[in-house]
């Protein structure tokens, strides 16, 4: 931004000009305020998450910095329960000291009483969870993104960087709606009905349209999951873009051992690909479903250009809706 002052630099203030006291004052306004809360035993999880949303430290918690746009929920090394659902409804990022050092685990029982683990609750934020492994438990969902009425569909809600999600019982990923980005993460042993390890849905709004859900993986593994209907890997009916991504050993129930898209959805797409053209090659391999096909797309094409794998090959992609598959 660009401001003009005329006559400006006439005028001195205490050995500086005027104009130079102003950018300064300026800049320090526009300084992003930023605080950081580390999880501990007095501190849960969801008691961290609360403090961001509320701008408000909770019994047990301390910060450092001051709240603002940009506020952290640190998780150390170590493993620290999810012991009621924890709702997002704020921007920030939830930063582990690395997937193998720092667990977020559901505990038993956490199933019944609530259907998921962490809801990015606001269509209107943006959680970025990076560095930590997420464990699950029976019948909850890891992470739900609620993306119903949200205005802007050109923002992400969601984006994991070196996160593990494992052992979730409702899929390890729910997005209704939103926008989510995955990177250099792993999606093991989760299941359910629709998409074992992501079900990437679409969200009918209030003034009765729908907001389509898009899902893009970048240098990820999807592997060792199910669902008992479609999509032991990933179910989708929005927009789906999988890059330079790993999609082994799932297993389904019904079709779509890999991937099973449905959609009648205007925009929604599947893409199945490098994430550019000097990087590795998607790969799906080595996974089943009882009805025959591990790759299935209905009403829309789904690409699978610069894929490898053994299930790139007849009876495992289904005839007519997916490019790139001897038939």
């Amino acid at each position: 931004m660009t401001f003009t002052i005329k006559g400006l630099f006439s005028f001195k203030s205490g050995g500086r000009t005027l104009a130079t006291a102003l950018l300064l004052t300026l800049a320090t306004a526009s300084t992003a305020k930023a605080a950081t809360i580390s999880v501990s035993s007095t501190c849960t999880f969801a008691k961290a998450v609360s403090s961001i949303n509320g701008q408000s430290t909770r019994s047990g918690c301390s910060k450092s910095g001051t709240y603002g746009t940009s506020d952290t929920v640190n998780v150390p090394a170590g493993s620290f329960p999810i012991a009621t659902a924890v709702d997002i409804t704020r921007s920030m990022t939830i930063h582990g000291a690395g997937k193998s050092n720092s667990t977020l685990y559901a505990v038993s029982g956490l199933s019944n009483t609530s259907q998921y683990a962490i809801q990015v609750a606001n269509p209107n934020i943006l959680a970025k969870i990076d560095n930590l492994s997420l464990i699950g438990d029976e019948a909850v969902a890891g992470i739900l993104v609620n993306g119903e009425n949200d205005p802007n569909v050109n923002d992400n809600n969601l984006e994991l960087d070196q996160v593990v999600v494992q052992s979730f019982g409702d899929s390890g990923i729910r997005n209704e709606g939103g926008r989510v980005v995955v990177r250099n993460s792993e999606f093991y042993v989760n299941s359910g009905v629709y998409g074992g390890a992501i079900y990437n849905g679409n969200a009918p709004n209030d003034n009765g349209t729908v907001t389509v859900g898009s899902l893009i993986a970048k240098y990820s593994w999807i592997s060792l999951n199910y669902a008992s209907a479609l999509g032991g890997g990933i179910y989708s009916t929005g927009k789906l873009d999988i890059r330079s991504t790993n999609l082994g050993q799932n297993h389904s129930d019904g079709d779509g051992g890999a991937i099973y898209v449905n959609t009648t959805v205007n925009n929604a797409s599947c893409s199945v690909s490098r994430d550019t053209p000097s990087a590795p090659q998607s790969s799906i391999s080595l996974n089943s479903a009882d009805q025959g096909f591990s790759i299935i797309s209905t009403t829309i094409p789904c690409d699978l250009h610069t894929t490898t794998g053994s299930s790139n090959s007849s009876p495992y992609c289904t005839p007519g809706n997916v490019t790139g598959c001897p038939q």
